[in-house]
């Protein structure tokens, strides 16, 4: 009975854990100044992948995001050493997105001209049924 705490809190979290999952940006997809898709819906806890095809160019989030961020060839601000300032050649970094919300980001060169939103679902909440012996 002890363990009672411990096994309903896993219970709750492995649903989540197992519902995550990874999503693609192309950035400077066909060679052109976009991202692609430009609009991503995704859910709570799930991790996009943004990666340069080509062009000199970065991915940051706009001010209100959800989830901040600004990545390019050297990593992502505040994660490491990272350095989000835009950069040419191929190159690829991931964000999770822990919460629901929107994301609007563009690239600090191109701004509203390169542009593209992240719509963050909550993850549905289900309910399983148990016993505790």
């Amino acid at each position: 009975m002890r363990f009672a705490p411990l096994l309903i809190l896993l219970a709750c979290a492995l649903p989540y854990a197992a519902q995550a999952a990874e999503h693609e940006v192309i950035v400077g997809a066909d060679g052109q100044n976009a991202y692609s898709p430009n609009l991503l819906k995704i859910s709570a806890g799930d991790t996009v992948t943004f990666r340069q095809v080509g062009g000199f160019h970065n991915v940051s989030s706009s001010p209100g995001a959800v989830t901040t961020f600004r990545c390019g060839p050297g990593g992502c601000d505040g994660v490491g050493a990272g350095n989000g300032d835009p950069g040419g050649g191929t190159w690829q970094q991931s964000v999770m997105f822990p919460d629901a919300g929107t994301a609007n980001y563009l690239c600090d060169v191109h701004g509203q001209s390169m542009s593209g939103t992240i719509i963050v679902n909550p993850v549905p909440v289900t309910l399983q049924s148990f016993d505790i012996d």
